[in-house]
């Protein structure tokens, strides 16, 4: 899977910078929202992401930040994993705006994992190149930046500043061009199946699934997994 790899192409969101959901679960009660726990927004999550090839399930509640760039499907996902979570849906649209608010303090999805900048140094070093393909809000720069983690990138291709979203091909497309390669010189790493795995196979890349929670546990068996960014770049580092 991994010979003749020269991109390496990573979603953000629990590929890179991973869902706080014990900050989320803090949000939401310290709101007056109780009940709404780690665990059960790991459940939750995931359930989410499964309806992602299915909008029309999803909870899309009208709130105020709504039209902000990236925000309209960021909030589907997060008023979907609350609502499955025990939130009433009534309550929704009062509740996004204020972990709208803490997310724009701090990105909701900034858990970064042990080794990441190293094993990205060793590959780009090896003369692999490394770019992130995110459907995001157009602030992954200063997120990145501010985790210490910008540098570890060739090309960071962020839907909010580049007008493309995953899974259309576009997106990808940018990303080869940024960095001198081409789709069938990349693999795609990413979470989710309908962004992620559709959209990377419709470029012309590679892909593997990130799911350390087992979010597709028993699903999607055609889908190579992997256990995370780490572990691949250190295998492509070594080959």
């Amino acid at each position: 899977m991994l010979a003749g790899v020269e991109l390496l192409s990573l979603d953000a969101g629990n590929t890179v910078i991973f869902l706080d959901h014990a900050r989320l679960a803090a949000i939401t009660n310290e709101a007056g929202f109780s009940g709404v726990s780690r665990d059960r927004l790991i459940v939750t999550e995931g359930e989410a992401k499964r309806l992602l090839d299915q909008p029309s399930r999803m909870i899309d509640p009208k709130w105020r930040e709504r039209g902000e760039p990236g925000a309209a499907g960021w909030g589907r996902t997060v008023a979907t994993m609350l609502a499955l979570a025990g939130v009433d849906e009534g309550s929704l649209s009062e509740l996004l705006s204020i972990v709208w608010e803490h997310h724009l303090e701090l990105n909701l999805w900034s858990l970064v994992p042990d080794g990441f900048t190293e094993a990205m140094a060793a590959i780009r070093a090896r003369g692999i190149k490394t770019a992130i393909v995110s459907n995001s809000e157009g602030m992954l720069d200063k997120l990145f930046e501010k985790l210490g983690i910008l540098d570890c990138f060739d090309a960071l291709v962020d839907s909010g500043k580049v007008g493309h979203e995953k899974p259309g091909a576009r997106i990808f497309e940018i990303a080869c061009e940024r960095t001198g390669r081409r789709a069938d010189q990349a693999i795609h790493l990413g979470d989710t199946v309908a962004t992620d795995i559709v959209g990377g196979r419709a470029a012309g890349m590679r892909v593997a699934l990130i799911d350390p929670y087992k979010h597709y546990e028993g699903l999607f068996l055609d889908v190579p997994r992997v256990p995370g960014a780490v572990e691949v770049a250190l295998a492509l580092a070594e080959s």
